[in-house]
């Protein structure tokens, strides 16, 4: 990083533009982390299913506990939730989680909440029709 203006190098020696880099990072499924403190993974991609230790602190740091409405369940009694399940593509990321307590992890699997999560806050969207309940898968 920054070594090779615009790029960087084989072991060969033979320079490579960025764009090749990223290129060759993706088809090698290298994902970009964001680190946090001393070297604590925030944001690891899709190809990390559970979140970190770190990841799940940052989490409770910003939702506080419970992330659904008018929910006082405290942080110790929360899973974190993949908002976009990690299953359809959603990458383990601080962007993608959710404090929930079982309760409302369940509620929000069975009958398809949606969420918007902001760097601050998850706000939570009912689904088209609440009365008809998803699979529970």
């Amino acid at each position: 990083a920054g070594k090779v203006p615009g790029g960087g190098r084989t072991g060969t020696g033979q320079h490579l533009s960025a764009g090749t880099i990223r290129r060759l990072a993706c088809d090698a499924q290298i994902i970009p982390i964001v680190l946090g403190g001393p070297s604590e993974a925030l944001d690891v991609g899709a190809t990390r299913r559970l979140f970190t230790p770190a990841q799940r602190k940052a989490v409770l740091l910003r939702d506080k506990g419970c992330s659904f409405p008018g929910c006082s369940a405290p942080a110790g009694w929360t899973d974190i939730h993949h908002v976009i399940h990690w299953i359809f593509g959603g990458a383990t990321d601080l962007s993608n989680a959710a404090a929930l307590c079982r309760r409302h992890h369940v509620i929000v699997h069975r009958y398809g909440y949606t969420a918007t999560v902001t760097p601050t806050q998850v706000i939570w969207h009912a689904p088209t029709d609440p009365t008809t309940p998803l699979d529970d898968t």
